[in-house]
């Protein structure tokens, strides 16, 4: 079963998010803050980080970075969620916090399924590579 954190500070899109994913058998880690999003990721082996860019202690940018630069979180595939839609926002997204899906509010949830579901195979699919990788060399 998948760890999905979702990190959402307003109260009923995080419970709609936590109710879309957990219908689909994943299990599913809430923080309505990035200061208790750091400690679940400390101490838990996440499989997926949904992060809303509007935290109220620190920016969601911020939060990725923090997971894309540990060496044992940087693997961690990162959507963003915004309502803030413009280009610019996407661009510091993908190349300024390193994420790896941005998605604009409001969600649709067959939407948030399907990218969901696609970024766990695509993530499961480097894990896979990676491991025959490592085989083949040790070979």
């Amino acid at each position: 079963m998948a760890k999905i954190l979702v990190v959402e500070d307003e109260k009923s899109v995080l419970e709609m998010l936590r109710y879309a994913l957990e219908s689909q058998g994943y299990m599913v880690i809430t923080a309505e803050t990035g200061a208790m999003a750091m400690g679940w990721i400390k101490d838990t082996r996440l499989d997926l980080a949904i992060i809303d860019l509007g935290l109220p202690d620190m920016n969601g940018m911020q939060l990725c970075s923090s997971i894309k630069d540990n060496p044992r979180t940087r693997s961690t595939p990162i959507m963003i969620l915004t309502g803030d839609s413009t280009n610019e926002a996407k661009i510091k997204g993908g190349l300024e916090a390193n994420s790896d899906l941005f998605l604009n509010k409001p969600i649709d949830v067959a939407d948030l399924r399907k990218a969901v579901a696609l970024m766990l195979e695509n993530a499961g699919k480097r894990k896979l590579l990676l491991r025959n990788s490592f085989k083949n060399r040790l070979d």
